[in-house]
């Protein structure tokens, strides 16, 4: 479609088109994508009764009534008007703002029909109503009034005549299908000119539908063919990092762990040494649950570079998070008859330690080296750089990832994340990886046994915490607050560790944690917590990043409604890291039917997949781990939370597309619409 001014469009003038400009529409094109954000149903009237006894306050109700009296201003400011309406069985008052012009128009004695929202406030109030003659309104029903998204200086009906003259400017030819016909077929989809003119003006429910379906298959299609050219163009990369498959080196490192490998962790390997021995630059999602066990999978990975001669490097968003990462490697290392060196780079070095460790890394001293950000300063030059694993990926933006695996030539990269993913938003989040997951935990270690409780029942647990340190174990005690606030009525860390450290003084060390202290602080009390000289932690959610402690068996969680489900999901993952019985206790201090909705799924599930997608459904996407810094494309209608049934017939027409031979006019037609699409869409994500 041709970029077309809206100031060439009749009715736009330079203010309007400041107005649009502030909604991102300054195309004919940026107009007609504009699509509605709900729509109303032209629904037959109903008794005013009726309205009064339906407690849903955010349905939009329809009203055929008379005006029994004409409209009055309250107060002197003319800013609110006011009647009675009657359908002579029951009486309704109704409100208008800034709606002067009414007082004029609106009839007493008149019959019109009304449609709006029920006041939240009164049970006998219809809040700013639209009005329709009878006549005009009855030729409406069973239709839809699109609603748009909208700013100061536009109105709905302005939108609407706007899109519908934006039409006018656009030739027949630029609807013209870019899709090859057995696609549009064997999936019944509606013509694309279609398709736009139902989405803004539906005469009907399946027009709408049709509609919907179409554009949601355009926006998912033309994504997905998009990073599948893309991946096609990456795995023609090259590299001379070749990391051998060798089965006697996989069995020697895998002799001195201390545990068996999973299936699902033997698979995953599998499928990472497939690919670093290919001679093909490897770009791989590791995703699996909390304890799943990927950062041994790492460690066999990075093992496997270096008898292949190259260096790796890992890094983590935490201090404390590295030294752990370290420690633990380094304790199954140490067993192999020769022991690769291992080095660790972080911020709270000195200048001499920096100096002395940039030396040994760009020397090719270094095999293996566990960092934070430090990694990423120009002095950090390795000699043979050959995989690159990052860590809880999310903490890191995109031009850090890169500018680690810049560090090589052509390196092996694995990204790892303990946030569970549901498949849909995996590949649109990571499209262009290829991604393996590790389905099942290690062997021996126990479900977490999980307790939604009010605040009625906060003795009993502290009871079982009592009991569970008196047994030499530790805890964790979650609140969503640094500190009071008058605003917010939740547990805060600061008061909450006093409390229970006045409680429990007798017998236990009780210490406090949060996101406000220094660094230092923050990593010297973790490295305390580790090495069991606290015995409660009183803590933010600053410790929901993976450190390991396998000590603590019980966490418990105030004010847990305040969470996402995929932030509790986490903080449960602190416990259940060894043989012992662990626990998870969920205060809920809301009565709210979904608070009480979301912690019972919470309670009922250990499964971070499942909890996931259940968040996403009740959540939306926003919170799960700040998506919208991740890069999450911004498709025009289509949800990808909800539209799964379109998502895989859109990915099999990609995948079908690329496997059939489709004539050279219609490839054309194709890519001219697929690389249109990618340069407006694909620089924006953060793949």
């Amino acid at each position: 479609m041709p970029d077309i001014s809206v100031k060439n469009i009749k009715g736009v003038g330079a203010k309007t088109a400041q107005y649009l400009d502030k909604l991102g529409i300054r195309t004919v094109n940026d107009l007609l994508k504009h699509y509605p954000v709900r729509y109303l149903e032209y629904k037959p009237p109903t008794k005013i009764s009726d309205i009064k006894k339906d407690e849903n306050r955010d349905e939009d109700v329809v009203i055929k009534a008379t005006v029994t009296k004409s409209p009055a201003f309250v107060g002197s400011n003319k800013k609110v008007l006011t009647t009675k309406l009657t359908d002579y069985i029951d009486v309704i008052d109704v409100i208008w703002y800034n709606s002067a012009y009414l007082s004029v128009t609106l009839r007493q004695g008149e019959s019109y029909i009304f449609v709006g929202k029920m006041s939240r406030r009164s049970k006998n109030t219809l809040e700013h109503p639209a009005i329709y003659t009878v006549e005009e309104y009855e030729k409406k029903i069973g239709g839809y009034k699109p609603v748009y998204g909208l700013t100061a200086g536009i109105s709905n009906n302005t939108m609407e005549k706007l899109i519908k003259t934006a039409f006018e400017y656009i030739p027949k030819m630029d609807f013209k299908e870019y899709l090859p016909q057995y696609i549009i077929k064997k999936n019944s989809l509606a013509d694309r000119e279609s398709a736009v003119r139902n989405i803004h003006c539906p005469m009907n429910k399946t027009a709408l539908f049709d509609a919907k379906r179409r554009l949601s298959f355009d926006d998912f299609f033309r994504f997905l063919y998009g990073i599948r050219l893309l991946k096609d163009k990456r795995l023609r990369i090259k590299t001379k990092n070749i990391i051998t498959d060798d089965k006697n080196t996989l069995d020697e490192i895998k002799s001195v762990l201390p545990f068996k490998l999973t299936a699902s962790q033997d698979d995953v390997i599998e499928e990472i040494l497939h690919d670093m021995s290919s001679g093909i630059v490897t770009n791989r999602l590791l995703q699996g649950d909390v304890g799943s066990g990927k950062t041994v999978v790492a460690l066999i990975c990075l093992y496997m570079a270096v008898k292949s001669g190259f260096q790796g490097v890992v890094m983590v968003p935490t201090e404390v998070l590295a030294k752990q990462h370290f420690k633990s490697m380094f304790d199954i290392l140490s067993k192999l008859d020769k022991t690769p060196n291992l080095g660790i780079l972080t911020g709270s070095m000195t200048k001499k330690e920096h100096l002395l460790m940039y030396e040994k890394i760009e020397s090719g001293e270094i095999d293996i080296l566990v960092g934070t950000h430090a990694l990423l300063v120009e002095n950090v030059k390795f000699k043979n750089l050959g995989l690159v694993v990052t860590d809880e990926q999310h903490r890191f933006g995109v031009r850090q990832r890169s500018t680690l695996s810049g560090k090589g030539d052509n390196v092996h990269v694995i990204v790892m994340s303990a946030t569970p993913i549901p498949r849909t938003l995996a590949i649109i989040l990571y499209g262009d990886l290829d991604i393996s997951t590790i389905e099942s935990k290690p062997v021996g270690r126990l479900p977490v046994k999980n307790a939604v409780i009010t605040e009625k029942d906060r003795e009993k647990a502290y009871r079982h915490i009592l009991l569970e340190v008196k047994k030499g174990h530790q805890a964790y005690i979650i609140c969503p607050m640094v500190e009071d606030s008058e605003n917010i009525e939740a547990e805060n860390v600061l008061d909450y560790a006093k409390k229970i450290a006045d409680k429990f003084s007798q017998n236990c060390k009780v210490e406090v944690l949060h996101g406000q202290m220094h660094q230092k602080e923050k990593d010297d009390i973790m490295l305390r917590y580790i090495n069991k000289e606290i015995d409660i932690l009183v803590a933010t959610t600053v410790i929901e990043v993976g450190v390991d402690v396998p000590n603590a068996t019980v966490i418990m969680i105030e004010n847990a409604e305040r969470f996402g489900l995929a932030t509790l999901h986490q903080l449960r993952g602190r416990v259940g890291r060894s043989v012992l019985q662990s626990y998870a206790i969920f205060v809920r201090t809301s009565n709210s039917k979904l608070a009480k909705k979301r912690l019972e799924i919470i309670g009922n599930s250990n499964d971070g997949f499942y909890i996931a997608s259940k968040d996403l459904a009740l959540r939306g996407p926003g919170e799960l781990f700040g998506l919208a810094q991740s890069g999450e494309p911004d498709f025009g209608i289509a949800d990808i939370y909800n539209d799964n049934d379109v998502f895989d017939m859109a990915k099999e027409a990609a995948d079908m597309i690329q496997c059939d031979s489709i004539g050279d006019y219609e490839r054309k037609r194709l890519e001219r619409e697929i690389d249109s699409y990618m340069d407006l869409h694909y620089k924006k994500l953060a793949l």
